[in-house]
């Protein structure tokens, strides 16, 4: 995921359902009778298409005519946008985008009138951001910076925190910044009490301590870390079970017993799948997901967004990216 001249020679013609969308087997619960019924939010990162939009999940496809609610940050390719509730300013939707490992930034927008509360630059990549109701702090997951070599780490992966004396979100500052290799993903569990985090070979966990501008982080396990084999990327809630996280690498999709603290690839051919960016389960038992199709050379994902079970799938047009898909709900799960 470097840069968009990698992406763009990547799009052309890449359509259709991936051999892998079949009926996951074993999972915790059956097939639910028919499709469930919410909304989505998707990222695009396709050039002068990068913008979040949000979709009625039945619509005939993820396209400009059925558009519920659509922002355009302008900060280059956007790399998360996920749904929260504030204390002080209502709903919000949190967003980071960038064009480069040196480019980013991170902000957080009031849903109803689109008006940007706070924002950040973010140097090292911007690919997910949290916001913890509990104190209004927010953090955000920074990737890294440039590749010294095309199969090397990123360097200067990390987390950042930001914390606010009031709770109000116009109020946030930098409070400090943890080492994290490849940092992807972050998560807030209000079950646990854990702030959740997903680098490359690796998840953490994060206790928040202090309270106001004071809050920090303190890692929870720090010499039993949870591993995993590919390149982690995202890490999401299983709405069906609160003991339950949904992991991807680039080598499987993974569920997670929060208690026993070990990833197993979910079962069928949805576990086995590669270079998924973005996985999450609806209360109805519906998994969504987004990737690279097969055969594809992007670094970001393909046209369409994915579900199962039963095996669907919605279009986002011919030549658009999408890279990931959120359910837009305010829950943390």
């Amino acid at each position: 995921m470097e840069r968009r001249s990698l992406l763009r020679a990547a799009v052309a013609g890449v359509v259709g359902v991936p051999a892998g969308a079949r009926l996951l087997s074993g999972t915790a619960s059956a097939a639910p009778a028919g499709p469930a019924s919410y909304r989505v939010l998707v990222t695009r990162v396709d050039g002068g298409n990068d913008r979040v939009m949000e979709f009625d999940r039945n619509a005939p496809s993820f396209t400009a005519p059925y558009v519920k609610w659509e922002l355009r940050p302008g900060w280059g390719d956007v790399l998360e946008a996920r749904c929260r509730t504030s204390a002080h300013d209502g709903d919000v939707v949190l967003v980071t985008a960038g064009d480069s490992p040196s480019k980013g930034r991170a902000g957080i927008y009031r849903k109803k009138d689109k008006k940007l509360l706070w924002s950040v630059p973010v140097g090292n990549y911007p690919h997910s951001i949290e916001l913890i109701r509990e104190n209004g702090a927010v953090v955000v997951a920074g990737a890294g910076t440039k590749r010294p070599r095309p199969d090397a780490p990123r360097p200067h992966g990390s987390i950042h925190l930001y914390t606010t004396k009031n709770g109000r979100i116009g109020t946030l500052s930098h409070a400090a910044s943890y080492s994290l290799t490849e940092a992807h993903g972050v998560l807030w569990d209000p079950a646990y009490k854990l702030l959740w985090a997903i680098g490359r070979t690796e998840i953490r966990r994060y206790r928040l301590v202090g309270s106001g501008a004071g809050v920090r982080l303190r890692e929870v396990g720090a010499d039993h870390r949870i591993t995993i084999g590919g390149n982690g990327h995202d890490l999401q809630p299983d709405y069906t079970d609160k003991h339950r996280l949904l992991l991807t690498d680039s080598r499987h999709v993974y569920e997670m017993d929060k208690r026993a603290l070990k990833p197993t690839p979910l079962p069928g051919p949805l576990g086995n799948r590669k270079h998924v960016k973005s996985i999450v389960r609806h209360h109805s038992g519906e998994y969504m997901w987004a990737g690279v199709p097969d055969g594809s050379d992007s670094h970001f994902g393909g046209p369409d967004i994915h579900f199962l079970p039963p095996a669907a799938h919605r279009t986002c047009g011919k030549g658009a990216v999408t890279y990931k898909a959120r359910i837009a709900t305010n829950a943390y799960q």
